[in-house]
């Protein structure tokens, strides 16, 4: 009983650490300085951003801008996945 517990202890250590090591390059979160623009006539989340700025001033600056309004990521990538925005080349 013993050689199984210490087994399946083993087993799991070893799950942790190699899926520590993996790198989801395709990960649709967007990173820190993304900058999006509205594509179809909708003030949906360009209204939820000018909502969240205040609270992105109280806790130091968001990272995300759309429309050039900071923003939080999170409403960047809601945006992006709905449809609604494009990813601003620089």
């Amino acid at each position: 009983m013993k050689r199984v517990i210490l087994f399946l202890a083993l087993f799991l250590v070893t799950v942790l650490l190699l899926s520590s090591c993996t790198n989801d390059s395709n990960s649709p979160i967007p990173e820190s300085g993304t900058q999006v623009t509205h594509v179809l006539d909708t003030a949906v989340f360009l209204q939820a951003a000018k909502d969240l700025q205040e609270d992105c001033e109280r806790i130091g600056g968001c990272t995300c801008f759309m429309d050039g309004i900071q923003t939080t990521c999170s409403l960047v990538f809601a945006c992006l996945d709905a449809g609604f925005c494009e990813l601003v080349r620089e």
